[in-house]
C-alpha cells in the first residue's frame, strides 16, 4: 500500500484507490451509493462503493478475533486484531456502548447475492474486518421492509475488478 497523504491509500497490487478514513455512521447501501454519487476525495469525484472482490482484497490474514470472545458485549479484547492492514487504513469494531457486539464490525460491497436468503429477503456481500469473514447479510434490517441494513463503508475508485466467465464442461464440472 502506499498513503497518498490526501486521506487516500493506494493498492500498489491492484492499482485501486481506497478511501483511508471510516465515518463511525454506518450507512445501508442506498445511502452509501448517494454518498459516493457526491463525494469528491483527493480531488477525485469517481467514487463508489465496492464490490465483493474489491472489498475483500483488503482482508489481512493476520488478524485475530482475540481470546474472551464469548463476552462480545461488554468489551474488546485487549489481543484483538482487526482483519486489514491499520497501519493504512482507519478501523471500528461495532459500537459496545450501542448495543452492538464489537464484531459488529461489517463493511458493505455493493454485491449483491443473486438468490434470496432467510426469509427470502435480499441479500448482499460484506466482509467483517473484526473477525475476518466474508458473508451474505441482509439488505432490510430484521423485521424490517423499508430500512436497509446499515454498515461500515470504504470507498473505492479505479477499474473494477471483471466479472467471472464460468464455464459448464457438461461433465458436472465448471472451469
Amino acid at each position: 500500500y502506499k498513503d497518498n497523504g490526501d486521506g487516500t491509500i493506494s493498492d500498489l497490487n491492484t492499482g485501486l484507490m481506497w478511501s483511508k478514513a471510516v465515518d463511525k455512521a454506518k450507512l445501508s447501501l442506498d445511502d452509501a451509493k448517494a454518498v459516493a454519487a457526491k463525494m469528491n476525495l483527493a480531488g477525485y469525484d469517481d467514487w463508489r462503493v465496492p464490490n465483493i472482490k474489491e472489498l475483500y482484497s483488503l482482508i489481512d490474514f493476520r488478524g485475530y478475533t482475540g481470546s474472551g470472545f464469548g463476552n462480545m458485549m461488554s468489551s474488546i479484547p485487549s489481543n484483538a486484531v482487526p482483519f486489514i492492514n491499520t497501519d493504512y487504513f482507519d478501523f471500528e469494531y461495532g459500537d459496545i456502548t450501542s448495543g452492538e457486539r464489537y464484531i459488529d464490525a461489517q463493511w458493505l460491497s455493493s454485491t449483491k447475492y443473486v438468490s434470496t436468503t432467510m426469509a427470502g429477503d435480499e441479500t448482499l456481500f460484506g466482509v467483517n474486518f473484526a473477525d475476518g469473514r466474508i458473508k451474505g447479510y441482509g439488505y432490510r434490517r430484521p423485521g424490517s421492509f423499508r430500512d436497509g441494513k446499515k454498515f461500515f463503508v470504504r470507498y473505492v475508485r479505479g477499474k473494477k475488478y471483471s466479472k467471472n466467465v464460468f464455464v459448464n464442461n457438461g461433465d458436472g464440472t465448471v472451469t
